[in-house]
């Protein structure tokens, strides 16, 4: 978007000679330094000023404020005669790109039209140019037509470049195994490829609509909505937000995927636009899945052992570290184990910890995870959790053992000793300490078990 305008010396519009933005303020007899930004005011001034010392002026950048916000616009001019300047405005330095047909036909209509009526003034009947201030000022005016010529060669030149680089970062895009979705301004999508279409299960192209008219959502691992609150957070505060192993909802169809929202801003910062890039995660779900029953489950229990609890656990606290959710553990150990193996034998003990371990994993949620440290301990590891929403989770374990000593036909009945402790991104606890301290509360809790018994 852009204008072009005749004014006098003074700035004052003459006469407007095309306008396809949306600012109404632009009106003939109005000054133009008056509709600028205040701070740029001296800077159009300097501009006007050296278009009137006979200088073609390019580039010039001059804010502009239309509807509330303050726009960028590229000015450029130069003098027809001495009671005129030409002045053409353009919205951004693509678009001057677009508006070649208006740029050259100011250049013809004006230029060339001075250029001849100051060649016939200054030759003679034989076509012979004479000397003098006019003939200066002739070349003078036909160096500037021939800097505009150069001006546009080079600019169709840049464009065509432009355009073949366009093509290309829209190829590579469109052949890349991640989803991809560019949104606008106003959060409308501008760009989406095949490999976003088909990880939202969708069969018709986006573009020119908004996410939310296509019922998708993001959900966190507490199934909570998180996608519009995330491009909000990007949009007031431009920056990269990755979030890794959440759901993708789209079509009736839940997706595991890992997720970056990113800005795009311009030289001065302005916001035009956010990428979305989502990354299928489902064959690494499903390895990662397989690798986790090969290589980390507990025989007897069939869940973690101590090898791969503690590697999951360092995972996730660098997520605590990363992303700053909470996390809490809990350390249990099954009181009276060495009784029933002394009076029922190991056998009646084993059954009694795989019975554990399967009330531990029924209770807990899909996101938790439980480990068999050894012998009679277990570990429960309790993801983007804070303390108290694990110790009401907790309370569900312990509804599940009262009904199953109600109900056994065993002579002895399953209770637990148990010691919470939580980690936070401001906290410097290591994954040694965390488990410590949970120890160090479980043993407090077997303690006063012993005392009561």
């Amino acid at each position: 978007m852009g204008f072009a305008v005749l004014t006098s010396p003074e700035l004052k519009i003459k006469n407007i000679l095309y306008n396809d933005t949306s600012f109404s303020g632009l009106e003939e007899g109005r000054i133009l330094a008056s509709i600028v930004q205040d701070k740029d005011r001296s800077k159009i001034l300097d501009f006007s000023q050296n278009i009137k010392n006979g200088k073609g002026e390019f580039g010039y950048e001059i804010h502009i404020p239309i509807d509330g916000k303050i726009e960028l616009y590229n000015f450029s001019g130069i003098k027809e005669n001495e009671n005129t300047f030409l002045i053409l405005a353009s919205r951004l330095k693509e678009d001057i790109l677009n508006q070649y047909d208006h740029f050259m036909k100011m250049n013809n209509q004006h230029v060339n039209k001075i250029r001849s009526l100051l060649k016939n003034q200054i030759t003679t009947d034989n076509d012979t140019v004479l000397s003098g201030e006019s003939a200066e000022l002739y070349n003078e005016i036909s160096q500037v037509n021939n800097e505009l010529m150069n001006v546009q060669r080079e600019l169709t030149k840049t464009n065509k470049e432009l355009d073949r680089q366009k093509e290309r970062y829209y190829a590579t895009l469109r052949s890349i195994g991640e989803g991809v979705i560019a949104l606008g301004e106003n959060k409308e999508v501008t760009f989406i490829n095949e490999s976003a279409l088909n990880i939202l299960n969708l069969d018709q192209d986006l573009k020119g609509t908004f996410l939310s008219d296509h019922n998708i959502k993001v959900l966190n691992q507490n199934e909570d909505e998180i996608l519009e609150e995330l491009i909000n957070e990007v949009c007031h505060k431009p920056q990269i937000i990755k979030k890794e192993d959440i759901k993708l909802v789209s079509n009736n169809t839940k997706t595991p995927i890992d997720l970056t929202i990113s800005s795009i801003q311009l030289k001065n910062e302005r916001l035009i636009g956010l990428v979305i890039v989502i990354s299928d995660i489902t064959q690494k779900k499903e390895q990662e899945k397989k690798l986790k029953k090969l290589a980390a489950t507990d025989r007897l229990t069939d869940i973690m052992n101590r090898r791969m609890g503690t590697t999951y656990l360092e995972k996730q606290i660098e997520r605590v570290k990363r992303e700053g959710i909470d996390l809490t553990v809990c350390f249990i150990d099954v009181n009276d184990l060495k009784e029933v193996n002394d009076n029922y034998g190991h056998k009646e003990g084993d059954k009694l910890l795989k019975s554990v371990a399967q009330i531990l994993t029924d209770n807990i949620r899909n996101i938790d995870a439980a480990a068999r440290f050894g012998g009679d301990e277990f570990l429960i590891i309790f993801n983007d959790c804070k303390l108290e929403e694990a110790e009401d989770i907790w309370d569900r374990i312990e509804q599940a053992i009262d009904n199953w000593n109600q109900n056994t036909e065993k002579s002895y009945k399953i209770s637990l000793s148990k010691g919470f402790a939580q980690k936070t991104k401001e906290d410097n606890l290591s994954l040694d300490e965390l488990i410590n301290k949970a120890d160090e509360r479980m043993y407090k809790d077997k303690v006063e078990y012993h005392n009561q018994k």
